[in-house]
Order: C-alpha cells, then sequence, then structure tokens
C-alpha cells in the first residue's frame, strides 16, 4: 500500500491494491514519510473508506486537522447508534459526525453554547434517535469531563435521522445548491475574499446552509429569539454581524423568510468562522 498523502504523524492518505483511497491512523504512521513510501502496516490502528470522491476530499481534510482521540470518539459513538438502531448506517455519515462532535467539544471547552432551535421537534418527532443523542454525550463525558447540554443531544441525533432519511426532492436541492452558492457570494463580496471551499469552517458553514434550506422547505423555521447571546456575538463580532445583515435580507427577498436571532447567532459564528480562517491563511502567506 503505497501513500498519497501525509495528513500529520498520526494520519495518512493511502492507496490500497484494488485502487481504494484509505485514510490510516496509528501513533506515528506518518512520522517521516512522503508520499510514494510505502505504508508501515505494524503502524496502522484504523483505516477508513469513503465511496464518494467528495466526501474523500472532506474526510481529508477533516482527518488532517482534527485531533485523533476525537475522531476515535465519533467512530465508537457511530457504532453504538449503528448497533442501537439496527440497521447498517452509510458510514459516509462519520465525516460530518465527526466534524460535529470535535467543534461541539471545542466550543463547550471555549464556553461557546449554542441553542438548538429545533430540540423540542427532535424530541418529538425523534425519540429514539435523542435518546441515542443522549447516550453519546454520556460517551463525550466519559472521554472529554464535559457535560454538554440536550442541545447537543438534538444536534447528534439529527446526524442519525439524516443517515435514514434522505428524501429531499431535486427541485429543492437545486434551490438550496443555489441558496448556498448566493450566500457565500455575499460573504465573498462583503470581505473582499476568495474563500476555500474545502477549509473545514467553509464545509462547516456550508453544511448549516443546507440543514438550514431543508428546514425552510419543511417549515421548521421557529420564533425562538435568544437576545442575550444575539447582543453579546453583535457586538464582538461586528464585520459578521453586518455580512450576516446582508444574508438576512437576502433570504427575505428570495425566500420571503425573516430568521429568528437564533438563526442569526448561528450565521454569525459560521461567518466569523469562515472569515477568520481565510485571514489566519494570508497571515501565513
Amino acid at each position: 500500500m503505497l501513500i498519497k498523502k501525509v495528513f500529520n504523524n498520526n494520519a495518512l492518505l493511502a492507496e490500497d491494491n484494488k485502487g481504494h483511497e484509505v485514510i490510516l491512523l496509528g501513533k506515528g504512521v506518518g512520522f517521516s514519510k512522503k508520499a510514494g513510501d510505502k505504508v508501515d502496516q505494524t503502524k496502522v490502528q484504523k483505516r477508513y473508506i469513503f465511496d464518494k470522491t467528495e466526501i474523500n476530499k472532506e474526510a481529508s481534510e477533516l482527518f488532517k486537522d482534527i485531533p485523533i482521540k476525537h475522531i476515535d470518539l465519533s467512530r465508537t459513538i457511530f457504532n453504538m447508534a449503528q448497533e442501537q438502531m439496527k440497521v447498517k448506517l452509510d458510514h459516509n455519515i462519520l465525516v460530518g459526525l465527526t466534524d460535529h462532535i470535535s467543534y461541539a467539544i471545542k466550543r463547550y471547552e471555549e464556553n461557546q453554547k449554542i441553542n438548538n432551535v429545533l430540540l423540542w421537534d427532535i424530541k418529538k418527532f425523534y425519540p429514539f434517535e435523542f435518546k441515542l443523542g443522549m447516550i453519546a454525550l454520556d460517551m463525550i463525558y466519559y472521554s472529554t469531563n464535559l457535560k454538554m447540554d440536550e442541545d447537543e443531544a438534538g444536534f447528534i441525533a439529527m446526524h442519525f435521522v439524516n443517515a435514514q432519511y434522505n428524501t429531499e426532492s431535486i427541485e429543492h436541492t437545486a434551490r438550496i445548491a443555489k441558496m448556498v452558492e448566493d450566500i457565500l457570494q455575499i460573504v465573498e463580496f462583503h470581505y473582499q475574499i476568495t474563500l476555500d471551499k474545502s477549509s473545514l469552517p467553509v464545509l462547516r458553514f456550508v453544511t448549516h446552509i443546507r440543514f438550514f434550506g431543508r428546514r425552510l422547505y419543511t417549515k421548521e423555521i421557529y420564533a425562538t429569539n435568544d437576545h442575550q447571546l444575539y447582543n453579546q456575538l453583535r457586538d464582538k463580532y461586528p464585520h459578521a454581524y453586518r455580512c450576516t445583515i446582508k444574508v438576512k435580507k437576502y433570504l427575505a427577498t428570495n425566500f420571503n423568510v425573516t430568521i429568528t436571532n437564533d438563526e442569526f447567532v448561528y450565521f454569525m459564528l459560521h461567518i466569523n468562522n469562515v472569515y477568520q480562517r481565510e485571514r489566519g491563511e494570508k497571515n501565513h502567506e
């Protein structure tokens, strides 16, 4: 098996003898290695194969930037859910699930908690998946000593729900794709930057927009308003606030929807993360 890309000392991308791209994890598996070298199989502890090219791209970014302990924890949670649900889940959801769990851990370590505007509905309509989300919180607590709120259980539950129900129509898919493209262009124009569409902050932002679009088409936009967090972030991230105002006007004009303070907060956080990542890249040039 030959190495295609080294992410860090403990993670790399390789190609097996069948031509499949495989992400390999293991202590020291990438140490002093480069593309074209043979993989030291004795150091391989975990391997991940993803089916789609785009998923491979996202997974590559994910495994490069996220701690291995978060990846292992997410894989354990994934296996737990699959066993409890008694169905074979698409392994491609592991990318989004791992990204969410790692990001949630980082947020809680920085004492940044986000309200889940769909929590009541998730608990009502997907009680079993929510129960699995609560079990996942116990597993996260055992691993990190971070006690997370029910909101995070709801977020995790939706990953399990989406792995089973993918009934979005072609028309809705196209409109959501246009929404994603337009909002990213608003951000680029506002900050006068060109976004790296493969970066994790942008991938997270795109995922949020897609979820928002799906809730929009299923009439799941709620009039809940967290004024305190909204005011705090408005003052803390004035540039992201002004950019989100433009996004809000775009959504009102094109989709006849007025986003709540909670949705506004989500957009502000993602837009700020996207900008900070771009600014950080430029500072290293």
